[in-house]
């Protein structure tokens, strides 16, 4: 098995209790509970790490993650990655994660629009 430092996403042995590279304290990771330890794998270097952790969230409907997943929505070019957050704040559907799917639909372009307007549908058709 591999191991990541989780704060610089290094690869790191399993026995480290500090990072070499950044001297992140790993021993205080461990006693993380789930869900942070999902939010924080949405900074991870790896592309499917990050939609794993995308998509457990949503499973989840973890409501904590609604930030993070908004901010990685707008740094991301992933065209990948951003139709999985829309669907994960979809998921999620507190009214914070509905809004920004909302106003996306006419920001965005593509299948990434497309997406963000089918979900505003949704929205509206089951509002009524």
């Amino acid at each position: 098995m591999t191991f990541y430092c989780p704060e610089c996403w290094k690869e790191i042995n399993a026995v480290e209790e500090t990072c070499p590279f950044c001297n992140a304290d790993i021993l205080k990771y461990e006693g993380m509970d789930y869900e942070k330890k999902l939010i924080n794998a949405l900074r991870h270097t790896e592309p499917e790490t990050v939609l794993r952790a995308v998509y457990i969230v949503g499973r989840l409907k973890s409501e904590k993650a609604v930030k993070p997943l908004i901010t990685l929505f707008k740094k991301t070019d992933s065209t990948f990655l951003k139709i999985a957050i829309l669907n994960t704040l979809w998921e999620i559907g507190i009214p914070t994660s509905v809004e920004f799917i909302v106003n996306r639909s006419d920001l965005e372009v593509g299948i990434v629009g497309r997406t963000a307007r089918d979900l505003t549908y949704r929205h509206i058709t089951k509002s009524q």
